[in-house]
């Protein structure tokens, strides 16, 4: 054999073990199934100690995974919740603000899709597309059944195989996971299933609307007829959806719809999860049941999701997978957001460097270090916030675009008002504590580059 064959041979062998190695490598890394619904308050989780709603499914994985009961998302509206999750950086950072959303963000970030494929995972996206661009130029191989926008019936039509299919979009999603999942994948894989549910229009199908009368399900207790401040997004579509001001018969149907919606989405995450059972690969698949946002859905007067009251800003977040802890719930500080660097932590991906958030693998092992001492809000040009394990700084700014907004503080005690009940600003008592997280917030909009003035500036 010549010298040159022998090399061949050579070429060809370290091809064949180079390619062994990188599928012994990538078989070994944990699949990822990300279960992102649409404006789900983080309370109506029956295991989480709401005893009206019907939520076997996510009760489940509360019992064998671990809950973070205070993650928070930045920004309480579609586009940059999910576009912060996606780049893991602030909102002021990938600058797909609403209402100035128009398509473009920043192309310089690096997307989790897009790090998950280039590490050997197969990316696959069912349902609402709502980061800025296209999915595919966020690294997604597969796309199904996607529905872009934020509104609109749930009633979804998608063309497929030269036919058409009809169908409840949570149900339709799932049916798209299903069939990925009963496929036989040569690669670990990186699944979204992006529910539309429970956002607007609350139109559950009919078994899920009659499961809860409005007569029985509860009323907030921080129950409004009227939002008392001019913060400039009283009068939004979200608002508009009942009439001012608030009536308490109303608000119930609304609730015991949205009830509904929560329970048939549920269902059919448990078609999802008995899929990954039947296949022999729950236990090598890390499951995440979270949500963009949350919906103050009568809180304080309130529809929608676009304030900074707990109801909005807190965010379901469960994970379950080998090595997690099971049946645990944690008050930690978190991000939405967090989940991209603590999920390349957890499958021995390098975190790329313009990801600005922490990951929380310490805190799933069981490490009591403190990833976030504050929580921060932005949202568009009209308000910013802060939060510690105590109180919580509000910044309502007035824009050229809602001049209806007033520029003021809301302050309060967490700890002793965890419905946010009592405005404290104008207490002397907390005088201190104002001007501290004044402070905290001023050095955390300079940080990010804010483009709003802050209070010292």
């Amino acid at each position: 054999m010549k010298v040159s064959d022998y090399r061949l041979v050579i070429i060809f062998l370290t091809i064949i073990a180079t390619s062994c190695n990188t599928k012994e490598k990538n078989e070994s890394k944990p699949n990822i199934l990300l279960l992102l619904s649409d404006d789900h308050q983080a309370d109506l989780i029956n295991a989480l100690g709401n005893p009206y709603i019907k939520t076997p499914s996510l009760d489940k994985l509360v019992q064998e995974g671990t809950t973070f009961t205070q993650a928070f998302t930045e920004t309480p509206t579609c586009v940059p919740s999910r576009a912060s999750l996606l780049t893991g950086s602030s909102s002021l950072t990938h600058n797909s603000f609403f209402p100035r959303y128009s398509g473009s963000g920043n192309e310089s970030l690096q997307k989790w899709p897009q790090t998950m494929k280039d590490n050997g995972y197969t990316t696959f996206w069912t349902g609402k597309w709502n980061a800025y661009g296209k999915p595919e130029k966020w690294g997604i191989d597969i796309l199904s059944r996607i529905s872009y926008g934020g509104m609109g019936s749930h009633t979804k039509t998608f063309e497929e195989n030269d036919s058409t299919i009809t169908g409840f979009s949570s149900e339709l999603y799932a049916d798209a996971a299903i069939r990925f999942l009963n496929e036989k994948q040569s690669s670990p894989f990186f699944l979204t299933v992006a529910f539309t549910a429970p956002h607007d229009p609350r139109t559950p199908p009919q078994e899920y609307k009659e499961m809860y009368s409005p007569m029985e399900v509860p009323l907030p207790a921080n129950f409004y007829s009227e939002y008392p401040y001019e913060d400039g997004y009283k009068t939004i579509r979200d608002e508009k959806l009942l009439p001012f001001p608030r009536n308490v018969d109303s608000v119930r149907n609304e609730i015991a719809l949205y009830y509904g919606m929560i329970s048939h989405m549920d269902t059919q995450i448990g078609r999802i999860l008995k899929t990954l059972d039947d296949n022999g690969l729950e236990k090598n698949t890390i499951v995440i049941y979270a949500s963009d946002n949350g919906l103050a859905i009568g809180h304080h007067g309130l529809l929608g999701k676009m304030s900074f009251y707990r109801h909005s800003l807190n965010v379901p977040l469960i994970i379950r997978g080998e090595g997690i802890s099971e049946n645990v719930k944690t008050d930690a500080y978190v991000y939405l957001s967090d989940l991209y660097p603590t999920i390349c932590d957890i499958v021995g991906i390098e975190i790329p460097k313009t990801v600005e958030t922490k990951s929380f693998l310490p805190i799933l092992k069981g490490d009591s270090t403190i990833i976030n001492e504050f929580m921060f809000g932005a949202l568009s040009d009209l308000k910013r916030s802060v939060t510690s394990k105590k109180y919580k700084l509000i910044r309502h700014y007035r824009s050229e675009e809602r001049p209806e907004g007033t520029d003021e503080y809301l302050f309060y005690d967490i700890k002793n008002d965890p419905l946010e009940i009592v405005n404290q600003v104008e207490n002397v008592k907390f005088s201190e504590e104002i001007s501290k997280l004044k402070i905290i917030l001023a050095n955390w909009q300079k940080e990010k580059n804010d483009f709003l003035p802050s209070e010292f500036d």
